[in-house]
């Protein structure tokens, strides 16, 4: 009964979910500014269309060394005091943009947005530690990583709405504008709504490392990475990530051999997304409800591996559409739950740091597999062998998750 009266689960933590995933989802409405614009851009402020892709390309390089950073923050400091400062380094240096024919500080304006970016996304699982029983955990985690997708499938068509069809300086400002506006909203109802934590904690497992206690500082990173469950996440996340992003960075060019046009690539593109989306509220649910995390990503990895293959080896656009679908939502969806079994192994006290390092690694994958996929092209003239190797190396990731260690009452009833 003592144990009972400990706990408390409150209808305010939907509240706190809600303003997270709204600051969640205009960080990557911030990174995919001008993505679906490049040329138009090229054009307006006179650069090249590397220079271009680099305001984007910043966000995937700097997160790989404030990772872990941000993450002792989030743990020392809290997911309130984290996100918010993400929020507003997000919205402060999003105004830097305005000066649209200036691309120094254009730029000087992304690198301060893509700092925030890490103390944003690194705090999904302590917000859902701190707030969120752990039989809700997945369904929380994949919520909150679907506000993510969701900003990715604002800000695809969105931004050439804004632009309008003959851009000018003054229209770019206008976008620009228009999403600063959107940052200082969301930076602002955060700090008004989301409470630090509840009243009384959420019923959650917390044993040895996971404890209150726990010391937090970089010599904690070795008492993380000497948990096996956690390495052998670490190993998941760098290939089903580092494949995501490789296939959506590449799909036109893995498309358009079969004789796929640019804009249905791009439809097939928001397929996989939009299919992710359901999957990260699906899947993650019958895990909660089934208190199991490895079976539904040992199936993820499963169904995800032939489908990779498949869209490198088959051209019919129908039977693609269909492929990407299937691999959208299974392998999105296993994003949240790796999350989820992060944070079960290390405990609320450590997680902010845990989940920096998935974050880091997934990153650090999509370079790595985007690199990849285009030196394979390079020496084969095809990307059908660098789709093989995706799915290759997806098959290695199934073998390691069958060796994930899910205890019977990992998770409490």
């Amino acid at each position: 009964m003592e144990q009972e009266e400990a706990h408390g689960l409150y209808r305010y933590r939907w509240v706190v979910l809600a303003v997270f995933m709204l600051v969640g989802a205009i960080t990557q409405i911030m990174w995919l500014n001008y993505a679906p614009i490049t040329s138009n851009v090229e054009k307006l402020m006179n650069v090249s269309e590397f220079k271009v892709g680099l305001l984007a390309t910043m966000f995937p390089l700097l997160y790989i060394p404030i990772s872990i950073p941000a993450g002792i923050i989030i743990d020392k400091k809290g997911f309130r005091f984290a996100v918010m400062l993400g929020a507003f380094l997000t919205a402060g240096f999003s105004f830097l943009r305005l000066f649209a024919g200036n691309y120094p500080l254009v730029l000087i304006g992304m690198i301060g947005i893509a700092i925030g970016q890490p103390l944003v996304l690194n705090s999904i699982t302590k917000t859902v530690a701190v707030w969120f029983p752990a039989e809700e955990s997945a369904l929380a985690t994949g919520l909150a990583t679907l506000s993510l997708f969701i900003g990715m499938l604002i800000v695809l068509p969105l931004t050439p709405a804004l632009l309008g069809k003959n851009p000018t300086l003054g229209s770019l400002r206008f976008v620009v504008l228009v999403y600063s506006i959107v940052a200082v909203a969301g930076a602002v109802l955060f700090a008004i709504f989301a409470k630090a934590k509840p009243p009384k904690p959420p019923k959650r497992l917390e044993v040895d490392l996971q404890s209150e206690e726990a010391a937090i500082n970089w010599a904690s990173l070795g008492k993380i990475f000497s948990l096996y469950n956690f390495r052998l996440l670490c190993v998941l996340i760098l290939v089903g990530n580092g494949v995501f992003i490789g296939i959506l960075q590449l799909i036109e060019k893995i498309l358009k051999p079969k004789g796929i046009s640019t804009d249905t690539a791009g439809i097939i593109g928001g397929v996989m997304v939009f299919a992710g989306v359901l999957g990260c509220i699906v899947i993650p649910t019958i895990s909660d409800k089934m208190m199991r995390r490895k079976p539904f990503i040992i199936l993820a990895a499963c169904v995800a591996t032939p489908c990779i293959f498949l869209i490198g080896a088959l051209k019919g656009t129908a039977v693609i559409f269909v492929l990407g679908g299937i691999t959208g939502f299974f392998l999105f969806a296993a994003f949240p739950l790796v999350l989820a079994f992060g944070e079960e192994t290390t405990g609320k006290a450590l997680t902010g740091t845990a989940t920096a390092i998935l974050m880091l690694l997934g990153n650090l994958g999509g370079v790595l597999v985007f690199l990849i996929m285009e030196a394979i092209k390079g020496a084969t003239g095809s990307f059908f062998w660098a789709m093989f190797f995706n799915a290759a190396i997806f098959a290695v990731a199934v073998v390691f998750a069958f060796f994930l260690r899910e205890k019977p009452g990992q998770l409490p009833a």
